[in-house]
């Protein structure tokens, strides 16, 4: 994935620039996020780091990439775990560092069809040895992810 900076929207290399903005920043807290939106014939996912600086705001970092439309709306959302899952094995293996939580744009209230994928999403997730957020939990990244995949 190429990925980008929100504030200059420069390409950056991912590792480097993690590790290097950790060394830097050693209290921050890093958050992984990703949403999709469908436009016409293609579907758009735009994938989001947030480090977080404690009392201070976040830094973004971000990638988006449009694929032919995916009709299935669980096949959507699965996708979106997919990438996020993939950014937090990057990170680890390649910058040294562990992303405090994966933020996942699904609904624990089983009234809402996304609730069907929650357990799974968590599984796959807390396998990786990571945390998850879900919706009503703080989704930082998920609200960011929402206006760039738009």
């Amino acid at each position: 994935m190429e990925w980008k900076s929100l504030t200059t929207k420069k390409s950056i290399d991912l590792s480097s620039y993690l590790a290097d903005w950790m060394a830097n920043n050693p209290e921050d807290k890093i958050y992984i996020g990703c949403d999709s939106q469908n436009h016409n014939g293609t579907t758009t996912f735009a994938t989001v780091i947030v480090l977080h600086q404690p009392n201070r705001g976040g830094h973004v970092l971000y990638s988006k990439i449009t694929i032919p439309r995916i009709q299935a709306r669980y096949e959507r959302l699965w996708k979106e775990i997919e990438l996020s899952a993939e950014t937090a094995h990057e990170i680890m293996e390649n910058a040294g560092q562990t992303p405090d939580f994966i933020d996942i744009d699904l609904n624990p209230d089983p009234r809402h069809q996304s609730n069907t994928l929650l357990r799974s999403a968590v599984g796959l997730i807390e396998g990786m040895g990571l945390k998850a957020r879900y919706k009503s939990a703080s989704n930082w990244s998920i609200s960011i992810a929402d206006s760039i995949c738009k």
